[in-house]
């Protein structure tokens, strides 16, 4: 099963459990598919529906959608787009947790992508027994509503008044992006979901910050300083592995600037942890060459590392 087929598919399933009648002719128009296509659609979807689907001629519509609408009708449409797409990509024990029309529709869908795929992801953080909560941060995020977050890392925070963003997942794991009262980073928190204890949903609402959506959609890592201007990283790669960062970005900005004798690559970061784990894991085929500073503190860091297992021996 291809993106367009599992996307489309949701779609359709929304739509009919929005209450909607579906004429099918209508519908692969819309979508530039065959109407054959739009019937196997249906098909998959009857399976597991049969008894709520109705047709009449060319029109499909659900007599009751109460089986869902505590499961997949809190998502609009784009999460449930990317919603499958987490599902077929990792391992989502959770999957078992919905009511079992749920789990058998989406079992369906990643048992099509197994034919053609398999991924080995990262060990996933699993936040299903966070529903409430993730529940009062996706309201937070939707309708621009501050919250206090209660967050448990190193120690107990309280952020007030904070705005949330966005939930952010990356390297196995859910944090919040959101905007805080603090000084560090000017406000900007990436909150591992799994630490925050507690959201109070306040009364008072923001407005749209241009400067922070900006900022979402351009940020390299969670290393990434918020409001700060950027630096250019100089790296050079050795010959036998240059083929893979000549195939892939390793960071967004990623740019060559130099091609022989051997490959160097710029990067622009706002802080040294957006480059520095990089270079460690491809030791000792990667070199920064400037700025002097951050080729330093790679030393340093290499050195005091050194030192650290030298006394464990």
């Amino acid at each position: 099963m291809n993106l367009k087929k599992s996307t489309l598919q949701l779609q359709l399933l929304k739509l009919l459990l929005e209450g909607h009648k579906i004429c099918l002719k209508s519908f692969s128009s819309l979508h530039e598919i065959s109407l054959r296509t739009a019937q196997r659609y249906v098909e998959d979807i009857a399976e597991i529906f049969s008894e709520n689907l109705i047709k009449e001629g060319d029109i499909y519509s659900l007599i009751s959608n109460h089986f869902l609408e505590k499961n997949m009708l809190s998502f609009d449409k784009k999460e449930l787009e990317i919603f499958v797409d987490l599902c077929s990509l990792i391992d989502f024990d959770f999957v078992n947790k919905f009511d079992e029309n749920t789990s058998n529709f989406l079992k369906k869908i990643q048992k099509n992508y197994a034919l053609t795929y398999m991924l080995k992801p990262n060990a996933f953080e699993n936040i299903f027994s966070k529903k409430e909560l993730v529940s009062d941060i996706k309201n937070g995020i939707k309708n621009r509503r501050y919250v206090n977050i209660n967050y448990c890392s190193d120690k107990e925070y309280v952020f007030t008044e904070a705005r949330v963003l966005k939930i952010i997942y990356t390297k196995g794991n859910f944090y919040v992006a959101a905007l805080t009262n603090d000084e560090i980073n000017n406000g900007f928190k990436f909150l591992r979901l799994s630490f925050i204890t507690h959201i109070e949903l306040l009364s008072t609402t923001f407005h749209k910050d241009i400067k922070a959506e900006f900022f979402l959609k351009e940020f390299q890592t969670l290393f990434t300083q918020y409001d700060l201007p950027t630096y250019e990283v100089i790296v050079e790669v050795h010959p036998t592995v240059e083929r893979y960062f000549r195939q892939k970005k390793f960071l967004k900005s990623q740019k060559i600037v130099q091609e022989k004798p051997k490959l160097q690559l710029s990067f622009h970061i706002t802080n040294d942890m957006e480059i520095l784990p990089l270079v460690k894991k491809w030791l000792p085929h990667l070199k920064i060459i400037s700025p002097t500073v951050t080729k330093n503190k790679l030393n340093e860091e290499l050195k005091h590392y050194l030192q650290e297992a030298t006394t464990a021996l």
